[in-house]
């Protein structure tokens, strides 16, 4: 029996070593003729049949009983070339020459083209094949993200130091990111993902570690896909089935199933914000097998590829790697060098759950959110592939520099930066005080100083000190606010101030986020009374809910008389004015990221809501009067096209029971015959000409891009914009108050992105007053603008 089992074991092993002879397995290597960088999804063809293999995101491919002498490898962007590998060794490494124009200028068919039938049928079966809508799911994704120059592994330079730099640069990444994360979702749109580990070349703190995971999204069945912030046209939509040019290139078999190798690109005539690229689909379920995404805008100072591979699991069509490559292009956006930065990331998913148990509980309106412990040791236990040479070189030469400059401080600069601040030392300084404008103050010049964590913890106490040139008036105050961290949307404030207030306001709550529209209303405006002031608010957000309660008690005292009283020459007396309330936001379809760097909203075109109800006193001159204000503003936007935009927005105001002028609503214009666009609020009507105690306005802004799919950097915006408003006043008030109760209206056109210069983006354009207020003396209905916004 032991002599049979060996030699039959023998004559096994002997058949197999038969078989692989006559059925041999080849391995090998797909790169780039010019740059060496991996090709990914790349077609392999054996002669004269269509079996064959497609290389990974690493350009690697494996041929199964391969028993031929040659293949045909093809790839988007590069020439097809045959190859003869008979009697080679395995494994091989082959390289293809890149295209110098890859996009076909023609267009036009005869007939129906077979790859827009093809398409169509994938826009069908979209919701099925979609991640997000076909199941629930749980999964852990591994990042990872390197940085180095763009630089050829041939060059030499006579500079001794430069060279030096490049030799640094073959050897060492310039920056190395990883981060893993816990990725859950609900069916239809709930989502959380909590990054639990990172780590960052040269930086203790982990912040940037969030980067590898934002680069590109998770899925490719969106109407738009954002790259680097910039949302293109996606192919599979119905928008995007009219824009691109679809070609089928091939049709290929992977382990038994059908492939179809469809290119893709923009029509020459479509105004879109397009990409390039190529799909693999599935011929039984017509769900992205593989694809291939390409950003090339020439107004961009980035260049953007992606890369996608699907798995079936479970009779679903899964993520499994993504890659993305950035170039970022020399100099221009941060990088100064004379030479390109590239950037590759990859991430990797594993633990995929189709069945978790997942309750609403563990959802809200925050997406990502960073639960890294600054601790970095821990990304060794969850790291899904091991660090290379380069990698480990690159942390411990980083790492070193890192700690010997303490480069943390670049991080909390950036951190400050975004809160309204400048790190000095364990102090703060409050960059809203540094410089300021307005038509009333003139040029304004102080400084405000708030203590920093490292003094105060979660407290923060600090000051300010201006001085307002125009009108020769100093100012000051100061305060205490309480957070429990830079994430959290709850904060609590005291504060008091000798100041100037604007007179006629209306604000909204938008919380600690930056707001362009308040800063630019500020430059225009023409009234201040002098104020002092003590404010208490305390401010939470319940999901997509946020708000403030606020107490204030103010002594006013005007110091100019007020336009819209034409017939008074001497300003009215002061009063002291006490108000409570509560200003609320509701944003139903807002998502927003917690990081280190803040708590921040995503871009979103659903509806959102603003209400404030506020009581309060007036005292003047031995009377005390009691009132009542309620405001309320409503603004949403809509896709009106590939590259359109139109938002409405509603605002209104009402206040019951007034006694002082100085309290009811003034400020709802900016104009100047030249001056800075300023969205929300009317061009041609003068700050504080008309005045109301109830007020309704409506703007209406269609936004157009243009030339979004055509060559050079002039890429503009048309805005055509219309604006109306109803003022009036309870009819037992003075009538020598103006007020717009028969309608005012303007209509104005502004081109946008004419130029552009870093981040700042410079347009022209102009507003006609017409209707029931329109001025006698033609000109003097105009109103001249230059328009400002920013933009990556």
């Amino acid at each position: 029996m032991y002599q049979l089992i060996k030699h039959g074991l023998f004559l096994i092993i002997f058949l197999l070593g038969v078989a692989e002879t006559g059925n041999s397995q080849i391995q090998g290597a797909l790169t780039d003729a010019e740059t060496g960088s991996p090709i990914p999804f790349a077609n392999i063809v054996f002669e004269k049949n269509k079996a064959g293999t497609i290389t990974d995101l690493n350009g690697k491919f494996t041929i199964h009983n391969f028993s031929g002498d040659s293949i045909q490898i093809s790839s988007l962007g590069y020439h097809t070339a045959a190859f003869q590998i008979s009697n080679v060794p395995s494994p091989v490494h082959l390289q293809l020459k890149p295209k110098t124009i890859e996009l076909k200028g023609v267009d036009v068919f005869p007939g129906e083209n077979p790859a827009f039938i093809m398409m169509q049928k994938v826009l069908e079966n979209s919701s099925e094949n979609n991640p997000d809508l076909a199941s629930n799911y749980s999964c852990i994704v591994y990042h990872k993200m390197t940085f180095s120059l763009d630089i050829s592994d041939t060059l030499n330079t006579p500079d001794s130091t430069e060279q030096k730099f490049i030799d640094i640069n073959r050897r060492n990444h310039l920056l190395l990111m990883e981060s893993v994360s816990e990725k859950a979702h609900k069916a239809p749109d709930k989502t959380s993902e909590k990054i639990i580990s990172g780590r960052v070349s040269g930086f203790k703190d982990p912040a940037l570690a969030i980067l590898p995971g934002l680069i590109q999204p998770f899925g490719f069945y969106a109407p738009e896909i954002e790259l680097m912030g910039i949302k293109h046209l996606n192919p599979i939509s119905k928008s995007g089935l009219k824009n691109y040019l679809f070609l089928l290139e091939d049709t290929l078999t992977e382990k038994g199933d059908s492939l179809f190798y469809i290119t893709y690109q923009p029509r020459k005539n479509s105004n879109i914000k397009p990409l390039t690229g190529s799909f693999h689909i599935h011929k039984k379920t017509w769900g992205i097998r593989y694809l291939k995404a390409k950003s090339a805008l020439t107004t961009s100072p980035y260049i953007i590829d992606i890369s996608q591979s699907y798995d079936r699991i479970e009779s679903h069509w899964f993520p499994s790697e993504l890659k993305s490559h950035l170039l970022i292009k020399p100099g221009q956006g941060f990088n100064s060098l004379p030479y390109g930065m590239a950037g590759n990331a990859k991430s990797i998913v594993t633990a995929i759950n189709l069945n978790p148990d997942l309750s609403d509980r563990k959802f809200s309106n925050i997406i990502l959110e960073d639960k890294m412990p600054r601790d970095t040791g821990n990304i060794r236990n969850l790291r899904y592939e091991p660090l290379t040479a380069k990698d480990s070189s690159t942390y411990h030469l980083l790492d070193s520099i890192g700690k010997a400059n303490n480069l943390d401080n670049i991080i909390r600069l950036q951190k400050e930066l975004i809160r309204g601040y400048i790190p000095a030392g364990k102090f703060l300084i409050d960059l809203k005080h540094l410089i300021g404008y307005n038509q009333f103050e003139g040029l304004k010049l102080g400084l405000g100083l708030w203590t920093g964590p490292e003094i105060t913890n979660n407290f923060s106490l600090g000051g300010y000190y201006t001085r307002s040139f125009k009108a020769e008036m100093n100012n000051y105050g100061g305060g205490i606010k309480w957070s429990p961290s830079q994430q959290s949307r709850t904060q609590i404030e005291f504060a008091f101030n000798h100041d100037m207030h604007s007179t006629g306001v209306f604000n909204f709550y938008h919380g600690n986020v930056l707001q362009l529209d308040q800063q630019l209303k500020e430059l225009s405006v023409a009234i201040k009374d002098r104020e002092e002031r003590f404010y208490a608010s305390a401010e939470t957000s319940l999901g997509t809910l946020s708000g403030e309660a606020f107490f204030s008690w103010s002594d006013v005292t005007p110091v100019r008389t007020y336009p819209f009283m034409p017939d008074i020459n001497l300003p009215v007396s002061p009063l002291e004015t006490m108000e409570t309330g509560i200003r609320l936001r509701w944003a139903p379809q807002e998502k927003l990221t917690s990081t280190a760097f803040g708590l921040l909203p995503e871009p979103t075109d659903g509806p959102k809501i603003w209400v404030n109800i506020i009581k309060g006193t007036e005292k003047q001159t031995g009377s005390k009067n009691n009132f009542t204000k309620l405001e309320g503003q409503l603004e949403k936007t809509y896709r009106t096209g590939s590259a359109a935009r139109t938002t409405l927005r509603v605002s209104a105001g009402i206040i019951d029971g007034w006694s002082n002028p100085g309290n009811i609503y003034s400020y709802f214009g900016t104009f100047e015959p030249v001056s800075v666009e300023v969205p929300g609020l009317f061009a041609t009507m003068a700050p504080n000409e008309f005045a109301a105690d109830r007020f309704l306005m409506t703007t209406f802004n269609h936004r157009i891009a243009l030339r979004q799919n055509h060559p050079g950097n002039f890429k503009p915006e048309i805005n055509f914009m219309t604006k109306a408003g109803w003022g009036s006043l309870e009819s037992n008030y003075p009538s020598t108050i103006n007020s717009f109760e028969k309608g005012f209206y303007e209509s104005g056109i502004i081109f946008d992105n004419l130029l552009k210069v870093l981040f700042i983006k410079y347009g022209i354009g102009a507003h006609y007053r017409y209707g029931p207020y329109q001025k006698s003396t033609g000109i003097k209905n105009w109103s001249f603008r230059v328009a400002l916004s920013f933009s990556l």
